[in-house]
């Protein structure tokens, strides 16, 4: 086996915390203070608890038990990057904590872990010896328009969990011994941009509490499974064996930042990443393009506790094959002698990607952390299409850790509605950005124009028009066109109020569309002007069709394509499943029947447009898995039919009769349509 390549290690310089739990959140900008002591919840009230962190592009399954990703255990996203683009990047991480403890039976050495190397497709709650503190993972938004705002939120999206490691939970997946809790009690907080290069990151904000006797020589970090690959490429989930042995790791321990206010420029912690990468040797035969995406997990900082005397900390980051069941990592001391290792590693070239790597990365000592006080210790993961990307996406992150979470950021994106038409989408919007306060700005209240956005590819929008304000400060940046081209004042029938309307044309039903509309701000001599992000707070779906009161073809029900051969063009390259077919211009309330030319009866379904979502065709809309927007707008008047039949099996090739019941006059409509089925679906 090829040496060991040993990097010096990086010190990290690191200011004393303040001594309590309650000091340590108050003290962060924006924080929401903590409670002097945490009150955990009953034991017969805990409830684990999980969510996708859907704000930016990086859709990673967070929860309040420490365990990070979903270890495949649904095609939902353990780590998906670009959320909504089907990649992923995790199979499963999460928090370490060592240190020397004491407890009834005498000293020890512990290492709490929230994962260890385990099997796809089980759940974290055996894998995790942490416990939830509270029944609950809160949310909080800095954006007044969603619902959870709050103004002690952080970013656009938090997301705060409690939890501890009493009592000893066992590990039951993979260890050789049992847990005894070091007593510490961990408050994770994270944090979520949608715009700028915080699209491409993910922060975790660790303050963890010593609820017992002194903890000394503590490390803390982030252990992870980093493995790339594309989900539309399995057909069956979990994807199996061959998907892990396609890694390439490697470990920036050199990259710089410069501080744009003094000009200084320095190195920053290092960062661990992973691309998928098919065989060696690397880059050559990789065959980067079938998940064209880095992931990296990158330690920002630290904040030590008041009996901390250790002022310089020192990253370790470290990696081997995947072994459950190891003998060299089942036990405690194994695992706390990896964590302290105190300096940066690379990975061998046998371990990958041949083989399976795992990764740690941790910091530390912590000499001391009294009963009562706290440390703070920060991670981000972070992602990016190229190398350069990735590092560059690292030293914002690194940035905004530095400036303590406080960025300049742009106005909020409006509320938007959108309305469905033949051939053509009408968006609404508010003028609710442009009373928006940017405290950062020379001109607080620097909001700019809108920017309206739309296309097939939802992580690729194309941007369609621009308006924006004219006169005084607002003649230095947009094109200065006003906002009397999009002026529209328009209350719904549920007494939603917009101000604004953009009519987009010729575009073709039953095809999806993503149309979002942003905000953008004036910027300064510091920085560009700021544009709100592309996500799931503003980023809809809409599939085009005549809607109520159109007359459409005599208005009579059509049923498209027709006939229908596998696979149609909005739907290609998809498993079984996902396939559908329209049956456009229904009735509002009508019964759909489908039969076989014999007559036999192969599907009905009891139609409302008002009601009907999109959701029993999994290929239109897939709540599961289509994390980056919140719904589907349809028409009211299509129904999407996924070609499953009223027995749960695939529809076969063949000529098909269908019947539209109109249920408000009993006037019946037929017709039929073929039906062409391919030879190399999958399931």
């Amino acid at each position: 086996m090829k040496a060991l390549l040993l990097v010096a290690a990086l010190a990290v310089a690191v200011p004393a915390a303040a001594a309590s739990f309650d000091q340590n959140a108050a003290t962060r900008a924006h924080s929401w203070p903590a409670p002097a002591t945490p009150k955990l919840a009953n034991s017969d009230s805990i409830s684990y608890r999980a969510r996708v962190m859907d704000g930016n592009l990086v859709g990673i399954t967070v929860s309040n038990y420490g365990f990070i990703g979903n270890s495949f255990i649904s095609r939902a996203p353990s780590l998906e990057y670009p959320l909504g683009a089907g990649y992923e990047h995790l199979v499963r991480g999460g928090l370490w904590i060592g240190g020397q403890a004491r407890d009834d039976q005498g000293t020890f050495t512990g290492v709490t872990t929230a994962s260890v190397d385990g099997a796809e497709g089980h759940a974290g709650q055996a894998a995790t010896e942490f416990t939830p503190g509270t029944n609950a993972i809160t949310i909080r938004s800095t954006l007044l328009s969603n619902d959870n705002y709050s103004p002690r939120a952080v970013s656009e999206l938090d997301a705060i969990s409690l939890f501890s490691d009493r009592p000893a939970k066992r590990n039951v997946e993979y260890t050789g011994e049992d847990h005894r809790p070091l007593g510490v009690i961990v408050r994770q907080e994270n944090y979520s941009w949608s715009f700028s290069k915080y699209q491409n990151m993910m922060f975790f904000h660790y303050v963890i509490k010593n609820d017992g006797p002194p903890l000394q020589n503590a490390w803390v970090g982030i252990y992870s499974e980093l493995a790339s690959g594309a989900k539309k490429d399995y057909a069956t989930w979990p994807p199996g064996g061959s998907w892990y042995r396609k890694k390439w790791v490697t470990v920036d321990d050199t990259l710089t930042v410069l501080d744009r206010e003094t000009g200084d420029s320095h190195v920053i912690p290092p960062m661990v990443r992973e691309h998928y990468c098919a065989a060696a040797p690397i880059p050559d035969f990789c065959q980067l393009d079938v998940a064209p995406f880095w992931m990296g997990i990158k330690l920002l900082g630290v904040k030590r506790s008041a009996a901390d005397t250790a002022t310089v900390k020192h990253p370790t980051i470290v990696g081997w094959g995947y072994a459950p069941f190891s003998a060299e990592r089942n036990e405690d001391v194994e695992r706390y002698g990896l964590m302290s290792r105190g300096f940066v590693e690379q990975l061998p070239d046998t371990l990958q990607p041949s083989t399976d790597p795992v990764e740690l990365i941790t910091v530390g000592p912590f000499t001391q952390i009294d009963p009562g006080d706290s440390i703070e210790v920060d991670f981000a993961f972070v992602g990016g299409h190229e190398e350069f990307d990735i590092r560059d996406n690292a030293r914002f992150a690194q940035r905004a850790y530095d400036r303590n979470y406080v960025i300049p950021v742009p106005p909020p994106p409006p509320n938007v509605r959108l309305v469905s038409r033949n051939h053509g989408i009408d968006l609404y919007w508010d003028n609710s950005p442009e009373s928006a306060i940017d405290p950062t700005s020379p001109v607080p209240q620097d909001f700019e124009g809108y920017r309206i956005y739309a296309g097939n590819d939802r992580n690729d929008l194309r941007r369609l028009a621009q308006f924006d304000l004219t006169g005084g400060a607002h003649d230095t940046t947009g094109f200065n066109t006003g906002m009397g081209a999009v002026a529209f004042d328009t209350t719904f029938a549920d007494g939603e109020h917009f101000n604004y309307r953009y009519r987009v044309d010729n575009v073709r039903d039953g095809f999806k569309y993503f149309v979002a509309v942003t905000s953008y701000d004036l910027g300064n001599d510091e920085i560009e002007s700021l544009e709100s992000g592309i996500s799931r707070n503003n980023k809809i779906e809409i599939i085009p069709g005549p809607t109520a009161g159109e007359q459409v073809a005599g208005d009579k029900v059509t049923v498209f394509p027709n006939p229908y051969v596998v696979e149609a063009k909005w739907d290609q390259g998809t498993l079984v499943r996902d396939h559908y077919l329209w049956f456009a211009n229904l009735p509002s309330r009508a019964t759909i029947r489908i039969y076989t030319l014999a007559g036999d009866l192969v599907f009905d379904k009891d139609f409302d447009g008002a009601t009907y979502d999109g959701t029993d065709a999994r290929g239109v809309y897939d709540p599961r898995r289509e994390l980056d927007v919140k719904t589907v707008k349809l028409s009211g008047r299509s129904w999407a039919w996924d070609m499953i039949t009223r027995e749960g099996q695939a529809a076969a090739t063949g000529l098909y009769m269908y019947s539209v019941e109109n249920k408000d006059d009993g006037k019946r409509q037929v017709g039929r349509f073929l039906i062409v089925k391919s030879d190399r679906e999958g399931l």
